[in-house]
C-alpha cells in the first residue's frame, strides 16, 4: 500500500499539543495569551516549597536549573518521583517563555494550529520552549538559562544552519526547531 505524504493531507500538521494547549473561538489576542500562559502556578508552588521566590527575571532561570537538577536526582530514588518532576517541564517552559518575553524586544507567544504555544522571536525561528523545558527536565540539557541566553543573542533568521554549519540556537543539539508557517 502506498503511503501519502503528510503535506498533502488537509488540517494541522503539528500533531497533538504537548503539555499545554490553548483553544478558543476566536483565538485569544497576544496580550490575553501572554496573561494566560504567564501564571505558572504549579511551578511557583513547587519552587516555594524549595525556598525560591520566582519573580520572572533571567537570574531565576539559573536558580531553577539548579533546583531541577537536585529534584531530578532525588526523584530517581522515590516511587513516582520521575513522573512528578516531569510534570514540571511544561510549567518550566511557560516560565521560560515569560522571561524571554520580558527580556527580548518583539518576542511574543504564537499558537500552532493544534493550540500548542511557541515563542515567536524577531528575525528567528519559532522556539518551542515547552518541548525544550521538558527535554531539560528529563535529560538535563539544555539548561533554561542557556536557552534564554541564546534567545537574547542577536542572530539573523536562517533556515537550517548558519555560517560554518552553526545552528541558529547553539545550545540545541538534539532538539529540533520549527520554521514559521
Amino acid at each position: 500500500m502506498r503511503r501519502w505524504p503528510r503535506r498533502w493531507l488537509p488540517g494541522p500538521k503539528h500533531g497533538l499539543a504537548r503539555n499545554c494547549a490553548v483553544y478558543g473561538i476566536p483565538p485569544p489576542e497576544l496580550a490575553q495569551l501572554a496573561e494566560r500562559l504567564a501564571a505558572c502556578d504549579q511551578l511557583r508552588a513547587w519552587a516555594g516549597t524549595r525556598g525560591l521566590d520566582l519573580d520572572g527575571g533571567p537570574e531565576d532561570l539559573n536558580l531553577l536549573d539548579q533546583e531541577l537538577d537536585e529534584a531530578t536526582g532525588q526523584a530517581r530514588t522515590e516511587p513516582g518521583g520521575p513522573a512528578r518532576i516531569a510534570a514540571l517541564g511544561g510549567e518550566a517552559g511557560l516560565f521560560l517563555g515569560r522571561v524571554i518575553i520580558a527580556t527580548v524586544p518583539g518576542a511574543h507567544w504564537r499558537l500552532w494550529p493544534n493550540g500548542h504555544p511557541v515563542m515567536r522571536l524577531p528575525s528567528r525561528p519559532d522556539l518551542d520552549v515547552v518541548a525544550l523545558a521538558n527535554h531539560r527536565v528529563i535529560h538535563g540539557t539544555p539548561g533554561l538559562a542557556q536557552v534564554h541566553a541564546d534567545a537574547v543573542a542577536e542572530r539573523p533568521r536562517r533556515s537550517g544552519t548558519g555560517p560554518a554549519g552553526q545552528r541558529p540556537f547553539p545550545c540545541l543539539q538534539l532538539v529540533s526547531l520549527t520554521r514559521g508557517h
